[in-house]
């Protein structure tokens, strides 16, 4: 009854540690011929309290007549029930319990080691089908009271790591006696599942909102379980079926505070929890937490969170976490983190963010981050997006994804890694790294390890089997000009700059180009360039900007240096009415023919020649 004290406060306010009790407040109530359930009322805001009972037992529709003046709330009730109901008091609620007409016995005695003679305390008995149990004190006592209905009943020992007993008694009248246990068999130890001997009672939850009696009386009959069409309770051991509450599978469980039982086939509702041993099928609602020591199948709410030890198919929901030990299939939902350790089917969508032990199938959304082993489906988050494994689908970050392979599209704000092969897309607004590029990367930098594919960026770079080149050159616009060319020979990058040596006729240009080679042999390459280029003369104003075609012949000298030259094709687009900037070239290509495409474009036929190294 110690946990009682802790559940109170989240539903009623305590108005102080030494409140006056509620059976001795004074009441006044003059009522004639009216329902039970008026006058309650009527007590109950007069004492400031609240009352709870089952209405199968106490028929609130009677009507009853009460003339009294200041009398205490329990001289009231004794009038009203005439003796027939017990009163209990649970912070700021008064339970009516009603006395049955049931005659009663009481069964006492002691519990003994077979084998060393020595009391055996904390054993469990019980009489399964009246659903009433006791346990041991240190001294290995018991007291357990039976009802009188058959002339002989039995009684169980149950003990952790002992034998079950029973116990054949004759009935209807006081006894005490006294039996010996014997220990278990010694098993051999071998490899076992230890998802198997996970118990809601080992969960911190559980292990807070549980007495240490509820927690050893689970464990001496994990081999017992009942059915009951129905329980209600206040708190665990509180309710229709006492103390074996914790065995009983229900159909329907109403938990005013919250709930321990066996398990579920049907609905099951909870102020503040509900804590189940065993499997969970269609409906569980809580107004904080739900754990579920087996499979659930069906849907879960909570205020809070939701905990299954083993796995669920269906919906969960809760306002904070969600946890699932073993496989999910269905939806998750939570406001900051959902966690599952098996296999996903289905969905995940979190505020903050989603883990996966293992593969999923499916999507995941989150907040901030998603965490999983192999996915294969959807996957977005607000920062970033985590698979430690193989990943295939559609994968969308605000800051980073990061995969081992991967098959589909990833696209970030910031940049993707991909520690294994990569076909299909990367897209990010910096930078993009594959281990082993198989398809596109697009973003302003590019890195692979080796590739196959196409990178396309500002600067591209594949380590092993690469294509980089410094290229110095002259051409038929400008004396000199550097190109950095990296990437691979599918598709490689160009930034160039080039200058005008004669002062009297100076420009200065800067580009960007793409560029293809096809190998002819080892010494000899033909490349096929597109270069955009911006050439300042004088004035930014009147710039000229070109779009250039160019082919190389390449011939390899050495390892490290290439001589190439070949023929071009520019068409140049200008500003009208641009005038001669003094010491800079009037017009381009300069000493070559250009003829007119347009009022603001030209064309003409030029060329270029250089070496390159590396």
């Amino acid at each position: 009854m110690k946990q009682l004290f802790l559940f109170v406060p989240l539903l009623f306010i305590i108005h102080g540690s030494y409140a006056q009790s509620i059976l001795n407040k004074t009441v006044s109530v003059n009522v004639t011929q009216q329902p039970l359930a008026t006058v309650l009322d009527n007590i109950s805001s007069e004492g400031n309290f609240h009352f709870s009972y089952i209405k199968d037992f106490i028929r609130d529709d009677s009507l009853v007549s009460v003339n009294v003046s200041h009398k205490t709330v329990k001289q009231v009730l004794d009038i009203i029930f005439q003796g027939s109901c017990q009163y209990k008091e649970i912070g700021n609620q008064l339970i009516l319990q009603r006395i049955g007409k049931d005659k009663w016995y009481s069964v006492s005695g002691y519990i003994t080691d077979a084998i060393t003679g020595k009391p055996v305390s904390n054993a469990t008995i019980y009489e399964r089908m009246q659903l009433i149990s006791t346990m041991t004190n240190e001294q290995g006592f018991f007291r357990i009271r039976l009802r009188e209905k058959d002339q002989i009943t039995a009684i169980t020992v149950s003990k952790d790591l002992y034998k079950d007993t029973a116990m054949i008694i004759i009935s209807k009248h006081d006894q005490e006696m006294k039996a010996s246990i014997k220990p278990s068999n010694p098993i051999m130890l071998s490899i076992v599942d230890v998802n198997q001997y996970s118990h809601v009672e080992q969960t911190w939850l559980g292990h807070f909102f549980l007495s240490s009696r509820q927690r050893v009386q689970s464990l001496n009959l994990r081999e017992f379980f009942t059915k009951q069409p129905y329980q209600y309770s206040i708190v665990p051991s509180l309710g229709t079926h006492g103390k074996l509450g914790s065995q009983v599978v229900n159909k329907f469980s109403l938990n005013m505070i919250g709930g321990y039982t066996a398990g579920l086939n049907g609905v099951e509702m909870a102020g503040i929890f509900n804590i189940d041993q065993k499997d969970v099928k269609y409906v569980q609602a809580a107004g904080v937490f739900n754990i579920v020591g087996g499979k659930l199948e069906g849907v879960q709410f909570a205020g809070l969170h939701n905990h299954v030890l083993d796995s669920m198919k269906g919906l969960q929901a809760s306002g904070i976490s969600n946890v699932v030990r073993g496989g999910f299939e269905g939806v998750q939902l939570s406001g900051i983190v959902n966690h599952v350790k098996g296999n996903i089917e289905g969905m995940q969508a979190s505020g903050i963010a989603n883990i996966s032990e293992d593969s999923i199938r499916g999507a995941e959304l989150a907040g901030i981050l998603n965490d999983t082993k192999y996915i294969s489906g959807f996957q977005a988050s607000g920062v970033g997006n985590l698979v430690r494994g193989n990943m295939e689908g559609v994968q969308l970050a605000g800051i980073f994804n990061y995969t081992k392979g991967f098959n589909g599209f990833h696209a970030a704000g910031i940049g993707n890694i991909a520690r294994g092969p990569v076909e299909g897309i990367q897209a990010a607004g910096i930078f993009n790294y594959a281990k082993k590029l198989k398809g596109v990367q697009v973003g302003l930098v590019n890195i692979a390890d080796s590739s196959d594919g196409y990178s396309i960026g500002l600067f591209n770079l594949v380590m092993k089997d690469g294509y980089h080149r410094l290229d110095i050159y002259s051409d038929e616009m400008l004396d000199i000009n550097l190109a950095w060319k990296s990437g691979n020979r599918k598709l490689y990058t160009i930034f160039l700059a080039g200058a005008s040596l004669n002062n009297e006729e100076k420009a200065y240009s800067f580009g960007f180009g793409l560029g293809h080679s096809f190998r002819l042999n080892q010494k000899m390459s033909i490349e096929a360039e597109f270069i955009s280029q911006s050439v300042y003369l004088g004035s930014w104003k009147y710039q000229e900007s070109l779009n250039r075609f160019q082919p190389v012949l390449n011939i390899k000298l050495a390892k490290n240096i290439t001589l190439f030259a070949g023929p071009s094709f520019t068409i140049s687009s200008h500003e009208a009415g641009a005038m001669p900037v003094a010491g800079y070239k009037a017009a381009l290509p300069g000493r070559y023919n250009a003829f007119k495409m347009g009022d603001n474009a030209s064309g003409w036929f030029g060329w270029h020649a250089g070496i390159g190294f590396f």
